[in-house]
């Protein structure tokens, strides 16, 4: 198959990662592959990795339609959106290919309702499939009962290829750990979506001597430089460390003792919960977006509300104490992963519906 990628974001995140992974396996499966996105350095040099042409072009006006369906030109193809605003140029450019058809696939990442004017029940109408990640995010979508046809819908949830890289930098080395260190490690982007400041707040509540949260990623410096700020502020500069950005994060998940994700948002799928699954790791998760449709408190993971530091304070303790309980829900973490959200699964399923 000839499959085109477009997506559109600024840094590379959560989706960025999905489209990376996805464009690997079907090169490897000896489909064609090629990518559109827009100039930003931080996003088009990680592509570059895949080997296979990249274009990048605004995303919006004339010019980046035409683009795209000179590009696609008479074989037609899978053309594969990230984001419902590029959409628009999508089902453009696809209406001015002449030859083979064009497919146009939508995966909503977000959890948001669906937009029902005029253009966007135009654009419905041209869109082939819309994937969601989530069951929270088809049903937020459909909440405004947006004029689109059932028979497109279909809901998928993400996974990751869990491949871990044999050589890895050891955190309780480069943070110079005490033996007895139990890790707690949070990756992703430093931002306040993700709750941080309660987990920090959590943390200075938490009286297990030994616990240590490892922060991993990258953020705004603005940001990033109050968190380091509330370290000192609530005394916890030996407890809470920041190790910077991570190419290959996953390579670095065996080393923790359990995940945490405190988003005070609603996210419709977050890859971080299901790569500690993936590596058979315990995650404390809220349990306000799709992550809860997988992460079940008291079965494989915990789920707290979110903003709710005193919860969040008692799960970090009970997995910080626990060995026995962190390791048990642990094994039935990777245990669900393999069975229900392996990328094996995922990607046949991405297949089918790139072939209906």
């Amino acid at each position: 198959m000839n499959i085109y990628h477009i997506i559109s974001n600024k840094v590379w995140g959560g989706g960025e990662q999905y489209v990376f992974d996805m464009c690997q396996h079907l090169i490897r499966d000896g489909h064609h592959v090629e990518l559109f996105c827009r100039p930003f350095p931080p996003v088009v040099s990680k592509l570059q990795a895949l080997g296979v042409p990249i274009h990048p072009v605004a995303l919006r006006g004339l010019a980046s339609v035409y683009r795209i369906a000179r590009v696609i030109g008479e074989g037609g193809g899978i053309l594969h959106v990230h984001n419902f605003k590029d959409a628009f140029p999508a089902c453009f450019a696809a209406s001015m290919v002449r030859g083979g058809r064009v497919k146009v696939i939508v995966t909503r990442h977000l959890v948001r309702k669906g937009k029902t004017s005029l253009p966007y029940r135009w654009l419905y109408k041209k869109i082939d499939k819309i994937i969601f990640v989530s069951a929270l995010a088809k049903q937020t979508f459909l909440s405004t009962h947006p004029a689109v046809a059932e028979e497109k819908l279909e809901v998928l949830h993400n996974s990751i290829a869990s491949i871990v890289p044999s050589e890895v930098e050891s955190i309780r080395e480069t943070l110079n750990l005490p033996d007895d260190a139990v890790v707690g490690m949070y990756h992703g982007r430093l931002a306040q979506e993700k709750g941080l400041d309660t987990l920090l707040e959590a943390m200075q509540m938490v009286d297990t001597q030994n616990l240590h949260l490892v922060l991993i990623g990258n953020g705004e410096e603005v940001y990033v430089n109050a968190l380091k700020q509330q370290l000192v502020q609530r005394g916890l500069e030996s407890k809470v460390h920041f190790l910077g950005f991570k190419h290959h994060v996953i390579s670095y998940i065996p080393q923790a003792d359990f995940g945490i994700l405190a988003s005070i948002v609603r996210e419709a799928c977050p890859l971080s919960c299901m790569e500690y699954m993936s590596q058979g790791k315990a995650v404390v998760a809220t349990n306000n977006g799709g992550q809860a449709e997988y992460v079940e408190d008291g079965r494989n993971g915990v789920l707290v509300p979110p903003s709710d530091a005193q919860a969040l304070a008692i799960a970090l303790k009970k997995l910080a104490e626990n060995e026995a309980c962190r390791t048990t829900l642990g094994e039935q973490a990777r245990e669900d992963f393999s069975s229900r959200f392996s990328y094996d699964k995922f990607y046949k399923k991405i297949l089918s519906i790139y072939q209906v």
